[in-house]
């Protein structure tokens, strides 16, 4: 077992290719998820496998774990998953759950067709208590902000700081997505014809197409604020050439159905195992 360090990105970017092929993850998106937010990335001795963990408080999420499939069913995965555990231990961890380590993440948890994945959690002890959804809609949605409201980009600091106030005051856990989201120019922003931020909305934050952190004041809701903001998100992603938006961790799937017929488009179970 070896740990990688963020010199060795690319090798990680084509092993992430080979493990999860048509995931697309970027050289940008692997480097900010495992090393912008420190915690540790074990790789097998043959580079065969690779194991990304972060430690939050007590409870230690596996980022991402991975094994070539010409050598899966060997105990490659469970040795990673082990050499995770140990660190997360030695980190002062009393619990591991694969997938959401947000503010930093890749998936919202293990997603339900990957059935390799699926069983190895189960068979290392870890029980499953809760499933986390995707929805994705197409970016020609479209629709205008209501009387009043302007959806703009936030660029200015000014603007900067306003959103980022909006968002402690409401939504105080998504604070550091909207910063990187913001620092992306992916952060839209409604205000109010006061002058005050009623919503947000950023995309390709954690990863490129996935729209979120998103939310509305909710004093605004059911006004037409955040399908305005949800079109000017669908806009950018056009732009860049995607066909279709995935909203990530999704929690009010009626919403997303209605303001642009999005349905669910991935499924994740989450995980969790108590370390002795």
């Amino acid at each position: 077992m070896q740990e990688w360090a963020r010199d060795r990105a690319a090798p990680l970017t084509e092993l992430m290719a080979s493990c999860f092929p048509g995931e697309d993850l970027s050289e940008d998106e692997l480097v900010a998820c495992c090393w912008d937010d420190p915690g540790v990335v074990f790789a097998l001795d043959d580079e065969s496998g690779v194991v990304a963990a972060v430690a939050r408080g007590t409870t230690a999420y596996v980022k991402l774990l991975g094994v070539e499939p010409h050598v899966r069913r060997l105990g490659r995965g469970r040795e990673l998953l082990a050499a995770a555990e140990r660190w997360a231990r030695d980190a002062g961890c009393t619990m591991v759950v694969p997938g959401p380590s947000a503010p930093f993440y890749l998936w919202p948890g293990v997603d339900v067709r990957w059935t390799p994945a699926l069983s190895l959690f189960e068979s290392a002890g870890y029980g499953a208590v809760g499933a986390e959804l995707n929805l994705s809609c197409s970016t020609s949605h479209r629709a205008d902000p209501p009387d009043g409201v302007v959806v703009e980009r936030v660029i200015e600091d000014d603007d900067a700081a306003a959103v980022v106030a909006f968002c402690a005051r409401a939504f105080p856990h998504w604070v550091p997505e909207v910063e990187r989201g913001i620092e992306h120019a992916a952060c839209l922003a409604a205000r109010a014809a006061s002058g005050d931020v009623i919503g947000f909305c950023c995309h390709s934050v954690n990863r490129a197409g996935w729209v979120g952190p998103m939310a509305t004041d909710p004093t605004h809701q059911r006004g037409g604020v955040g399908t305005a903001l949800l079109s000017a998100a669908c806009r950018d992603l056009r732009a860049a050439g995607h066909a279709d938006a995935e909203i990530a961790w999704v929690s009010t799937v009626a919403f997303y159905a209605k303001a642009a017929g999005a349905s669910v488009s991935r499924v994740f179970r989450t995980f969790v195992k108590p370390l002795a």
